[in-house]
């Protein structure tokens, strides 16, 4: 594909270009996509696809016939493929006898018409009805609408197309690349670690490394989700999955300006990311060994990919502010809405669950007699009494065992009727036998319920997920914009105070302005001080200089708006064992946004403060990455609640709080108290709710409250209010605490607090304590 005339030598003596004989290869593969195991329609459609040279079309249909075979299923649904292509091939043959040219046109009735009559002759022999008949047509439509897709990729690898691909020819690649790792030949190779390591698996991750580095993010989550989607309907992956090589690609996406190497390893960091959420936190350590060849290969490739990288090269486009606009919103919306739909079909698939089956059908329990008849009374004397002439009572007798299993749990001999055990000379036997069934019956259950359980959980991750990156692609494509107007004014102003200036751009979101952007063709210790001062008397704002970048000679001036509001914090700890249970975190989560948070696990010591962190760093995550609290807190509890090891719960506390308008958010699961002192009262926030992790649907609520200059917030654990010497009153006599405290600066606070509720009890501990305090002020 980059343009050399070499030819190479196939094993059957035919000469053929390198991209012809791609062609034909993977017209092998192709012919081996089955989908549900049934419908091997991509391997015909391919096949017409490839009219356009007479040897190519003399070999595919050669290959494609082996690629049915090599199914190794020779029945009626392998005959009728073949016979498809055999069609297809006596078509082509009456063309050329008529001098008559293949053009896509007839190729396409020809996969249409091939399809149908196999079909329709199949199922006039196997039993026609309205149904089949539909069957017949979709598949034949489904056929030939794939031969357009495919006419157009393989015109681009027999061109050896040199340029950018268009959005049509990027779905055919695309969708081709995906079918020729689903059609692959699969084997493996032992490998110490990680045992298994598949062929297939690694030419995957090659491919998605290759396009995420020469299409970037988009392109690779697009291919990731393809490529897994067709990998999950052909029943080699589970639905997980996808999100797995969703994130391997986007995180890869975020590493390409540092090169091959860093979309390599962000692509590990989106997989291991990829496995700690949907894969339950396990490692696949077989597709990290693949991922791992894939990276080694993938370094050995020429950067040009062999001619193709052009193929992902962006047309030039003219360098505006309304253009850089509509870059922007197309790159990042593009390539979450491929994600976001994802996570919705997966979401969906998991939802479709059955209800639950809590107790034994009529149908079981019939089902368990009988079976337990049949092996044991085939040979028995009785057995024309029993289950003929006496069959009633025989069902009755059976039934009160039944019941017996119910109450205790199992039977025993004690438990048997004594009219059944005075007739039936295996009594004992028979009750044993059914024993058994009802009890692995009763266990299927409970997995069953189990199973269904854990499903939901992953759909509401899943959900969850969904709604976070669809909120910020809405938010993204809606509301971001550049305000035209104040920047024309404020390059006015640069340029009156001798600013070098190249451009200034004013981005707003929802109303607000996020970033200013300052592009000067010169450097000067002076420009911070004076830029500042203009942005301020321009826009009537307080900003701050977040970064300066310089490239060749040009620089960029990036400045923040400064909130209103600050927020310090202070802790203090008491731990019952020698390390406490409780886990705390207080931090900016973005610009204006700053999060205090307790976990208290289960317990104390050591397995507790590990519930707890675990809970805390997932929270930190999920708020670090845009989640809403609530959905982070529900998918912390799903979380929880798959673990397979044991009961894992926790309480959650958390207040975000708004640092340009005051607003502080709380919500609790299960958590103790909380308390805002203001003007020399102190107000309680408190909320009736479980810990997380107890339960699936987890009930949660929010409170708002408008924080003033100067309040302070006390956020504490339960071990503070269940002392069990608090003789006084659990809240009032913190209460008292707070107010009797002179210092207001928030760690002074904290182990004053603490040191009074200590002195409180004596020298007992009965619960680990912490507490955190945190003051806001206004900015001046």
């Amino acid at each position: 594909m980059n343009g050399v005339e070499t030819k190479e030598k196939s094993p059957m003596g035919l000469k053929v270009k390198i991209p012809e004989l791609i062609m034909i290869l993977m017209s092998f593969a192709f012919a081996r996509v089955g989908f549900y195991e049934y419908f091997y329609t991509v391997g015909i459609a391919y096949v017409g696809s490839l009219y356009e040279k007479t040897e190519i079309r003399k070999w595919s249909i050669l290959f494609a016939t082996l690629g049915v075979f090599s199914l190794m299923r020779f029945d009626v649904g392998t005959l009728k493929y073949v016979l498809m292509i055999g069609l297809i091939s006596l078509v082509r043959k009456w063309l050329e006898m008529n001098h008559k040219e293949c053009t896509l046109q007839n190729q396409l009735v020809s996969t249409f018409a091939s399809i149908f009559l196999v079909d329709l002759l199949s199922t006039l022999i196997q039993g026609f009805n309205l149904y089949t008949c539909a069957i017949c047509i979709v598949e034949a439509l489904v056929g030939m609408a794939l031969t357009y897709i495919f006419a157009c990729g393989t015109s681009i690898i027999l061109q050896r197309r040199q340029t950018p691909l268009t959005s049509k020819e990027s779905i055919s690649i695309t969708i081709m690349l995906a079918l020729a790792v689903a059609g692959a030949l699969d084997f493996y190779i032992s490998v110490p670690i990680c045992k298994e390591i598949y062929f297939r698996d690694m030419v995957a991750y090659i491919i998605l490394i290759a396009v995420t580095y020469l299409g970037g993010a988009n392109k690779g989550v697009t291919m990731g989700i393809v490529m897994s989607s067709l990998l999950v309907i052909i029943g080699y992956i589970s639905p997980a999955f996808v999100a797995i090589y969703a994130l391997t690609a986007l995180v890869g996406g975020v590493f390409l300006p540092i090169g091959k190497w860093g979309v390599i390893l962000g692509g590990l960091i989106g997989q291991l990311v990829g496995f700690s959420i949907f894969n339950g936190g396990r490692l696949d350590w077989s597709l990290i060994g693949a991922y791992g060849i894939a990276a080694v290969i993938s370094f050995i490739i020429p950067k040009n990919y062999f001619g193709i990288a052009s193929w992902f090269l962006e047309k030039s486009i003219e360098q505006n502010e309304q253009i850089h606009l509509e870059r922007i919103q197309r790159i990042m919306t593009t390539r979450l809405k491929h994600i976001v739909r994802g996570f919705e079909q997966l979401g969906d698939s998991f939802e479709k669950v059955r209800p639950k089956r809590m107790e034994f059908t009529p149908k079981d329990m019939r089902n368990i007699i009988e079976d337990t008849g049949e092996k044991l009374c085939v040979d028995c004397s009785m057995k024309q009494f029993c289950w003929v002439q006496d069959l009633k009572t025989t069902y009755q007798h059976a039934y009160e065992m039944i019941d017996t299993f119910k109450d205790k749990g199992f039977i025993s001999e004690a438990s048997i009727p004594p009219l059944f055990k005075e007739h039936c000379p295996n009594a004992s036997n028979f009750a044993y036998v059914m024993s058994f069934k009802l009890d692995l019956l009763r266990q299927n259950t409970m997995w069953h319920n189990r199973f269904i359980e854990n499903r939901a959980l992953m759909a509401e991750q899943l959900k969850a997920v969904s709604t976070t990156l669809n909120s910020l692609v809405n938010e993204i494509e809606k509301e971001i914009y550049f305000n035209k107007e104040e920047e024309n004014l404020l390059k006015e102003n640069l340029l009156a105070q001798g600013i070098h200036l190249k451009d200034a751009m004013v981005l707003e979101n929802k109303g607000k302005i996020q970033s200013i952007e300052i592009y000067t063709s010169k450097q000067d210790d002076d420009y911070p001080d004076i830029m500042a001062s203009v942005i301020e008397d321009t826009l009537g704002y307080k900003v701050a200089l977040e970064s300066m970048m310089s490239r060749e000679e040009n620089y960029e001036y990036k400045w923040k708006i400064k909130n209103t509001y600050r927020v310090t914090a202070g802790y203090a700890i008491c731990a019952k064992e020698e390390i406490s249970g409780d886990v705390y975190t207080f931090m900016e989560v973005d610009d204006d946004q700053y999060l205090l948070a307790l976990a208290d696990g289960m317990g104390s010591g050591r397995v507790a403060y590990e519930e707890s962190a675990a809970t805390i760093e997932m929270l930190e995550d999920f708020m670090e990455s845009g989640f809403r609290k609530d959905l982070a807190v529900r998918m912390i509890n799903s979380a929880l609640i798959l673990n397979d090891d044991d009961e894992v719960f926790s309480t959650v506390d958390v207040t975000l709080i708004d640092r340009k308008t005051g607003m502080a958010e709380f919500l609790k699961a299960g958590a103790a108290t909380s308390f805002i002192l203001h003007d020399g009262d102190v107000m309680p926030i408190r909320m009736n709710s479980l810990p997380i992790g107890i339960v699936k649907d987890v009930d949660l609520e929010i409170k708002h409250v408008q924080l003033h200059d100067g309040d302070i917030l006390i956020m504490i654990t339960d071990g503070i209010l269940e002392a069990s010497g608090d003789i006084l009153g659990k809240e009032k006599t913190f209460k008292h605490f707070i107010l009797e405290c002179k210092g207001q600066a928030p760690q002074y606070m904290a182990d004053y607090l603490m040191e009074k509720s200590r002195d409180l009890l004596g020298v007992q501990v009965g619960d680990d304590m912490t507490i955190i305090v945190a003051r806001i002020w206004k900015e001046h």
